[in-house]
């Protein structure tokens, strides 16, 4: 076994594969407005049965939650430094996970926030679920909005995490907008909580 000094995550190799361990790959077929057969190709966590009743009974899920956590006075907002294997470096991005079958949203926001920030946090709003990028994946999110108390720790993150919470102001988030890989979605919610877009400024 290697004895790892600098607990870094570091990426090794990338090659293509024709099956997947924990995503399903689908083909859906469908016609388009002048009658033509079309193809689109889609990556998803689940199987079939929900594909189906997503696609043809438009029934709603999610796989987890994004939590965007602030202090009582809404001056600080909770980011993750992770880095992302599938980027191969750190990126700044929400807390966020996956929710167990036994969960409710709520739950695996609380415990997602902890395991990742190793901080508490207290659930006080949850946004419908919506699409993470729905040209690719079906994945769906719930963002939990509320509070966070405690101080960041690194104390719950699994050999495979390689994360640093911060408290984040308005200075800092102009920051790292300006200078830092920022996830989308997390670029936008923190435009929208600092005020940050100057296209709705003029």
């Amino acid at each position: 076994m290697s004895n790892n000094t600098d607990n870094k995550l570091k990426i090794i190799s990338v090659k293509p594969t024709k099956s997947l361990k924990y995503l399903h790959s689908f083909e859906i077929e469908y016609r388009t407005k002048t009658g033509r057969i079309a193809k689109w190709e889609l990556a998803s966590r689940s199987g079939h049965e929900r594909l189906e009743k997503e696609i043809f009974e438009h029934e709603r899920f999610t796989d987890g939650a994004m939590i965007f956590a602030t202090n009582r006075e809404k001056t600080l907002m909770v980011l993750l430094k992770e880095f992302r294997v599938t980027a191969g470096r750190y990126v700044y991005t929400l807390p966020a996970g996956l929710k167990d079958p036994d969960e409710t949203i709520e739950m695996a926001a609380i415990r997602e926030f902890k395991e990742e920030t190793g901080m508490d946090f207290s659930p006080h709003y949850v946004d419908r679920s919506r699409y993470v990028s729905v040209g690719i994946v079906n994945e769906c999110i719930n963002i939990v909005y509320g509070y966070y108390s405690g101080e960041p720790s690194s104390e719950f993150l699994t050999d495979e995490e390689d994360a640093q919470a911060f408290l984040v102001d308005a200075e800092m988030a102009e920051i790292l907008l300006r200078e830092e890989e920022v996830t989308a979605r997390t670029a936008y919610l923190m435009q929208h909580f600092f005020d940050l877009n100057p296209f709705f400024k003029v």
